[in-house]
């Protein structure tokens, strides 16, 4: 979901027809929407189930690092669809949920707020690429050294 997300939003600084534009934006907004509902439901399941990562044999050290790292993860993107949902609200616009539903504006024009808020949003997803270039690089090192789990 959250790659549907990235490719939806790099599409947006290609396009220049406004009716396109606004469609794209609303489809961003919509599937960020999701995905913060999805990412608080598993942070909430995370919080009541064991962590798997201390059935693990590895090394002390590559489970704090494991442990941060999800941790990290979780942050940057609630706080990045948190900071998404202040930038519908602050717009000044409708918000169309995927053609399902209405939001309608809370405002009359944009609030001044909105454009400090859109770049806090972009600096948001910048963070997010190292953070899972790390996470994937990691599970390839698992998958290729593996990982043993205690069973005691």
């Amino acid at each position: 979901m959250l790659l549907t997300i990235i490719v939806v939003a790099s599409q947006l600084t290609e396009q220049t027809s406004i009716p396109e534009k606004l469609a794209l934006i609303s489809q961003h907004a919509s599937l960020g929407m999701l995905l913060l509902i999805l990412m608080l439901a598993r942070l909430r399941w995370r919080h009541l189930n064991p962590n798997p990562i201390h059935s693990y044999s590895i090394q002390p050290w590559q489970k704090l690092l494991a442990i941060s790292l999800h941790r990290s993860i979780y942050i940057i993107i609630i706080t990045q669809c948190f900071l998404g949902l202040l930038m519908l609200l602050t717009s000044g616009d409708t918000f169309h949920f995927f053609d399902v539903f209405e939001l309608p504006a809370l405002l009359e024009k944009p609030h001044p707020i909105h454009q400090t808020i859109l770049g806090l949003h972009y600096l948001m997803s910048v963070m997010i690429y190292p953070l899972f270039a790390v996470h994937i690089s990691a599970a390839i090192y698992h998958q290729i050294f593996g990982l043993i789990e205690d069973h005691a």
